[in-house]
Formats: structure tokens, C-alpha cells, sequence
């Protein structure tokens, strides 16, 4: 019981990191390689302000995900849009650049270092019916599921949300219509980032980063969002828990150094059965 409740909140932690990622692709067909970076800015700029300021590391996470959301715009703006009708390969190729040069930039101003963001409920449990619940882990999936939420009232009960599933569905054609496809993407990518942010200080309070997490946090993202089905924001929720529970057995079953090798063999089998993953693509229904 203990294992299974550890595996779920692991995959809630998994799940809120990858939300922003299952927004992209589910609305752009953008694969955004640098997502794994957005959310490492994120974690580092919530802990220097920790150490200037002082303070709750999730509230100060909003106003540093707003930033992150402000400096997304004008990427997804002037870097990705224009290149997204030059074929598949023309946008991978810009998010992987951009990627790079924000790792870069990182590794210039905090070295490779790796930090944490302290706080008293970072290393905290709680007891429930028996079994050892880590606060941060619960915390992180709660958010999640409140993002799930409000992107999903986001994108079906506003304007905005019409705005981006007629893009989605049809970009040309949304523009024929009088919508500024252009701006709604960058809008999408900005909260993606946002999203992402402050998915990356739930990260820093339950394991340590550094410049170069980015992508590994980017290849366990897009792990869950294919598992739980490309595009689908409940299916990220389920694919982050059903890879937090194969990631804790298998680390106590066969042994923590193969536990990536068994996330990744579990994702091919899915893949072999489920090529489009196990759930619906929630953001166009």
C-alpha cells in the first residue's frame, strides 16, 4: 500500500511538470524541446527569491511563472510560429536551439551546481491511515489536478479556449474567420511555460536541479504525455501516475539504477498496443 501511494504522488509530481508540454502538442503539434528549460528557469528564479526575500516557495512561484509565461511569448511569437509551416523539422530544430541557449545562458549565471528550494514542508510526512505521504509529493499532485481543471474550463467555457481549438483544428482557416492564430499560439506557449515554471519549483522542493535537468525533466514529461495519450490534459495526470507506480516497483523489485530502463520499456509496449496512447486527446473534444 505504501509503494502504491508513494507511485501515485511521484506520478502527480510527473504530471504537473508535463502539463504545459501536453498543452503545446495537443493544441500546435509543437513538440517543445525546450519546455525541460522553462521549467528550470522556474525553479531558479523561486529560489533566489527564497534567499533575497524569504517567503512561501509556492506563492513566490507565481509571479515568477508569470515571467516565464511573458518571456515565452515573444519565442513562440518570432522564433517557433514562423517556422511552423516549414514542415516538421524546421520547429524541433528552433525549440532544440532555443533549448540549448538557454542552457547555456543558465550554465553562465549559476554554474553547474546543482540547488534545491528549502522550505518546512519540503522534507515533511504525513500519516494517512498508516502509510507515509510525502507533503510535497501531495501538494504537487493536488496542483496538478487544479491546473487539469482550470486549463480544461480554460479552453471549453472562454473565448479564448474557441480561439484555440478552431487553431488548433485549422489554422487557415481560423484566420479566414478573423482569429489572430499567430497571437493565440504565443498566448498558448505562454501559459505552457507559465504551466511549466511552476511545475519546476514543485520539482526543486522534492529533488535538487541544475542547468542541464532540463532534459531529462523534458524526456520523463514526454514519456507521461504519450503514455497518457498525446494532447490530453487528464490523460497527463494519468500517464505521470501510471509512470510514478512502474518507476517505484521497479526501483524496488529489480533495483533504482534500471528503474529508467523499465519506465522506457513499459512506454514501448504502450506504444506497441496503444500507438496513440492509453487515453483520448482531452484538448479538442
Amino acid at each position: 500500500m505504501e509503494l502504491v501511494v508513494q507511485g501515485i504522488l511521484l506520478g502527480g509530481l510527473y504530471a504537473t511538470a508535463a502539463l504545459g508540454l501536453s498543452l503545446v502538442f495537443g493544441t500546435m503539434k509543437l513538440v517543445n524541446l525546450a519546455h525541460g528549460q522553462f521549467l528550470v528557469i522556474g525553479a531558479y528564479l523561486t529560489s533566489i527569491l527564497v534567499l533575497a526575500i524569504g517567503g512561501d516557495p509556492l506563492l513566490l512561484a507565481i509571479p515568477v511563472s508569470v515571467v516565464v509565461g511573458l518571456l515565452a511569448y515573444p519565442v513562440q511569437r518570432y522564433v517557433f510560429t514562423p517556422v511552423m509551416s516549414q514542415g516538421e523539422e524546421a520547429p524541433i530544430t528552433a525549440a532544440f536551439g532555443v533549448s540549448i541557449a538557454i542552457e547555456t545562458i543558465l550554465l553562465l549565471m549559476f554554474t553547474a551546481n546543482p540547488r534545491s528550494i528549502n522550505a518546512p514542508y519540503a522534507t515533511a510526512q504525513l500519516d494517512v491511515f498508516g502509510v507515509p505521504v510525502r507533503v510535497s509529493l501531495l501538494i504537487a499532485t493536488v496542483i496538478g489536478i487544479a491546473i487539469v481543471i482550470t486549463l480544461t474550463l480554460l479552453l471549453k467555457r472562454t473565448q479564448f479556449g474557441r480561439q484555440v481549438r478552431a487553431a488548433s483544428i485549422d489554422a487557415e482557416a481560423a484566420g479566414l474567420v478573423g482569429i489572430d492564430v499567430k497571437k493565440t499560439y504565443a498566448r498558448v506557449m505562454a501559459i505552457s511555460a507559465a504551466t511549466a515554471a511552476y511545475g519546476g519549483v514543485l520539482v526543486a522542493l522534492s529533488f535538487s536541479i541544475s542547468p542541464s535537468s532540463g532534459t531529462g525533466w523534458l524526456l520523463r514529461a514526454f514519456t507521461v504525455i504519450v503514455i497518457g495519450g498525446l494532447g490530453s490534459l487528464s490523460g497527463t495526470i494519468y500517464g505521470g501516475i501510471i509512470v510514478g507506480l512502474v518507476e517505484t516497483f521497479g526501483a524496488v523489485t529489480v533495483g533504482p539504477q534500471y528503474r529508467d530502463l523499465i519506465v522506457f520499456g513499459v512506454l514501448v509496449l504502450i506504444l506497441i498496443v496503444r500507438p496513440n496512447g492509453l487515453f483520448t486527446k482531452a484538448v479538442k473534444a
